[in-house]
């Protein structure tokens, strides 16, 4: 049966744009602005300290390497609800199972330079390809964080050679595993015992009380590094220096961001609704536009000082990241800006995978003289380690960097 009244064709058509219209239009179809929840990550935290011999100085017991096992190994269950697991590893990987009813940060804080050698043994040295292999084994529900001198060379002491032997091995490990990330945070700690001079043919030195960099490596999964990040200040840990980040692009990334008026220089307006990310009627004032826009950085897997660095930042089109600041919740606003504004822009923003200053300054290839004041916070070999990581990250991607996944920035006058 017939309804009793319909709606012409053209009637039904006008009153559906009219309501299509009031809904914002195809912005409101296709465009869903606001930050995504993010769930916290049901993934295994495996801690793994090389028991190489080169380690054993870090073990005295006022020595800010203890402190920072006990924070981060304290801090896993209290922030995210997970038990860590602990190993040492060098050529093989020995479980830490403590003492039954002895409390994990209790055992090591005990652990001395005989316990480390008894309880997994070692060979003296250990390849830094094998040990990060050992760890870095499917990866898909698993964070690892491999502890370690990062002291680098092939089996002959050759740091140059390493670092293309490095370059081949994070290649495939991206073949084996997918899209993986890695975060370097380099600390430094009092150290006693015995120095292997590797520029020296791994001479042994006894050196007393002074102090050497080490380094936590954790890779994993952007989203499963992600929560991590968020929830423990790696920087409040004692002897902390630096960071670097490196993650590979995923054409599934996604993060959300919006434009805002803060900050700005110069004229335009900006399309609705602001996650568009689109700018029109855009004018210079006194040569300089600038603009801003909040974006959700926190599920890419970085640092949060590496986040706030606008040197680590690259934009193209003469653009540049002149500021980033963060606001109490997720979002970063990044302020951009040009001296060179043109009728149309379509801008992408990018983390380098270039090696920071300090990464450059901290490697070394005369470790001869670890008493020395500047190579007690240097590592033999560590530029080419990094390098070699840089540059497999580099070869994973067409644009040599890592893309912030948000829309291109559509820019007119």
């Amino acid at each position: 049966m017939k309804n009793a009244y319909t709606l012409p064709h053209g009637k039904l058509l006008f009153f559906l744009l009219i309501f299509l219209w009031g809904c914002g239009g195809d912005e409101a179809i296709h465009y869903k602005c606001g930050p995504q929840k993010q769930a916290v990550p049901n993934v295994d935290y495996n801690i793994y300290i090389e028991n190489s011999g080169s380690m054993a100085g870090y073990l005295g017991n006022n020595a800010d390497f203890k402190k920072v096992l006990i924070n981060f190994i304290s801090d896993i269950p209290a922030q995210l609800k997970r038990e860590p697991q602990l190993f040492f590893i060098s050529g093989h990987i020995c479980p830490f199972q403590p003492p039954t009813n002895i409390p994990l940060v209790k055992s090591v804080m005990s652990l001395n330079p005989g316990t480390l050698k008894s309880l997994c043994s070692s060979n003296g040295s250990s390849l830094l390809p094998q040990v990060i292999d050992s760890c870095t084994i499917q990866m898909g529900k698993k964070v690892s964080i491999l502890v370690s001198d990062c002291i680098f060379s092939d089996k002959g002491g050759n740091s140059s050679l390493a670092e293309a032997e490095m370059k081949i091995f994070m290649s495939n490990k991206f073949k084996a595993e997918g899209k993986i990330s890695t975060i370097v945070i380099k600390y430094n700690s009092s150290f006693s015992g015995i120095y292997y001079a590797e520029s020296n043919g791994g001479k042994p030195m006894k050196v007393n009380n002074i102090n050497r960099p080490y380094y936590l490596l954790l890779f994993g999964k952007k989203e499963n590094l992600a929560a991590l990040l968020q929830t423990i200040d790696f920087k409040s840990y004692p002897g902390y220096e630096a960071s670097y980040c490196l993650s590979a692009n995923d054409p599934t990334d996604s993060a959300y961001a919006t434009m805002t008026y803060y900050n700005k220089k110069g004229n335009f307006e900006f399309a609705k609704p602001a996650c568009r990310m689109a700018l029109t009627g855009a004018e210079a004032n006194k040569g300089v536009f600038q603009f801003s826009f909040n974006a959700d950085l926190s599920r890419l897997g970085y640092q949060e000082d590496y986040l706030m660095d606008v040197n680590n930042y690259t934009v193209n089109d003469k653009f540049s990241v002149v500021s980033v600041k963060k606001d109490t919740g997720i979002l970063h606003t990044l302020t951009l800006k040009t001296d060179h504004l043109q009728s149309h822009h379509i801008l992408k923003i990018g983390l380098r995978y270039e090696l920071p200053t300090w990464i450059i300054q901290t490697g070394n290839e005369d470790d001869n003289n670890p008493s020395d004041s500047l190579q007690q916070h240097q590592t033999f070999g560590f530029r080419q380690l990094m390098s070699g990581v840089s540059q497999a990250y580099k070869a994973s991607s067409t644009t040599h960097q890592f893309t912030i996944p948000i829309p291109p920035i559509s820019i007119r006058n």
